[in-house]
């Protein structure tokens, strides 16, 4: 499938402007963040594209349950709660409908603007 631009604007017309807002506001706060933000946007990318799979955490709670943040490459990722902000902004607007992979993506490219 193809890249199409403003891909949410029937399904959730204002993600754009909510990602934009709510990374704006933890960006007054936090200088730092839209540096975590583009590493975490970078590893939840591979080969076959940008997936936020460091994202997924299928462990219920279960310590001994490995999940792909524990990885050593990810164990120094910082921006997990931020991300999870702007998600949480999201879903009251537009529940299930913004992907986290497009949420971290929106919010990395507003991030590197600010």
């Amino acid at each position: 499938s193809s890249l199409e631009y403003d891909f949410y604007r029937d399904t959730c017309p204002d993600a754009e402007t909510i990602v934009r807002s709510k990374t704006a506001r933890i960006y007054s706060d936090h200088k730092d963040v839209p540096a975590a933000i583009l590493r975490l946007f970078f590893h939840g990318c591979f080969i076959k594209g940008c997936d936020a799979s460091v994202f997924l955490d299928d462990s219920n709670g279960n310590k001994s349950h490995r999940i792909e943040r524990d990885a050593i490459p990810n164990k120094t990722l910082k921006g997990f709660d931020k991300i999870d902000m702007i998600k949480e902004e999201l879903e009251k607007v537009c529940l299930g409908v913004v992907s986290c992979a497009d949420t971290i993506a929106l919010a990395t490219r507003d991030g590197i603007v600010l």
